[in-house]
């Protein structure tokens, strides 16, 4: 007798019986994995009752077979998962190398550098009295009033464009007129950040390298900081970072972040006595 293969149609899905194999549609699995009742769908004269009974229940299977995703890995959640906080400025400036800004480096007697930008400009420089010695600009730190003095050590920045100084954060009162407190500069001491000071007109580097600026030779000579370097002196750390400059104090955590659009001072802690100020602001004369 011919062996002749067993087909059947049901809900739009071809069935046949081969050895070992039940094709279902697209979905295909071993007979014993299916079940024997899915897998006997075409055996033999069954009653009508019988074989839909049948077809239904290799259908059901088909349709579970093309539907379960089986997860990977235990799908519990690990400890690394979850997320992660973001880096802060003080934190990342430790981790950025340190290198000399490219030009001419003895050009200057302060360290200083600008960023690629021509933007922001820093030095590392020191402050008597709330005096600051800026070489960009007059200013009172040489006079003979001030050499009793304690000398601190302080990191200048200044701006060709800024952020206005925030409500309330003003920290001098620019000889009791409380008038001229303005944006652009930002001073860290070994124990304070500030962001703004009292003066008249724009800053040296907005004078230089803003809109309508003029570079003069002292503001030309100073040299360019590339993204990704840093500058340490004095116990300070700058950066170029994120379109702006940060810069801290490692070892107290003190810092700034300053750029176009925003500020933020970091890490203020007491200053140990009154003879050491915490934020002694720029005077120009």
């Amino acid at each position: 007798m011919v062996s002749r293969p067993r087909w059947s149609y049901t809900m739009g899905f071809l069935l046949a019986r081969v050895p070992g194999l039940v094709s279902v549609g697209v979905v295909s699995l071993p007979a014993q994995a299916a079940g024997t009742a899915a897998a006997r769908v075409l055996v033999g004269r069954r009653s009508p009752l019988r074989s839909a009974a049948a077809l239904l229940a290799a259908a059901a299977v088909a349709m579970l077979t093309g539907c379960i995703t089986v997860p990977v890995g235990d799908g519990q959640p690990g400890a690394s998962d979850g997320p992660t906080a973001p880096l802060t400025y003080a934190d990342r400036l430790k981790a950025t190398p340190v290198n000399a800004p490219t030009g001419d480096s003895g050009a200057t007697e302060l360290p200083q550098f600008v960023t690629d930008s021509r933007s922001i400009a820093c030095v590392f420089t020191s402050s008597r009295a709330g005096n600051l010695n800026q070489p960009w600009e007059p200013n009172n730190f040489p006079d003979q009033a001030n050499a009793a003095a304690p000398l601190v050590p302080v990191v200048n920045c200044q701006m060709a464009r800024y952020p206005q100084v925030q409500a309330g954060a003003r920290h001098e009162d620019c000889a009791g007129t409380n008038i001229g407190f303005l944006g652009g500069t930002a001073l860290l001491t070994p124990y304070a950040a500030t962001y703004g000071a009292c003066r008249a007109g724009v800053t040296a580097v907005e004078a230089a390298f803003g809109p309508r600026g003029i570079v003069n030779q002292v503001m030309g000579a100073i040299p360019v900081l590339p993204p990704g370097s840093a500058i340490e002196a004095q116990g300070y750390r700058c950066a170029p970072m994120d379109d702006g400059v940060a810069c801290a104090n490692l070892a107290s955590g003190v810092g700034f972040f300053v750029a176009e659009g925003k500020y933020e001072l970091f890490g203020a802690v007491p200053a140990p006595d009154a003879s050491q100020p915490a934020a002694p602001g720029a005077t120009a004369g």
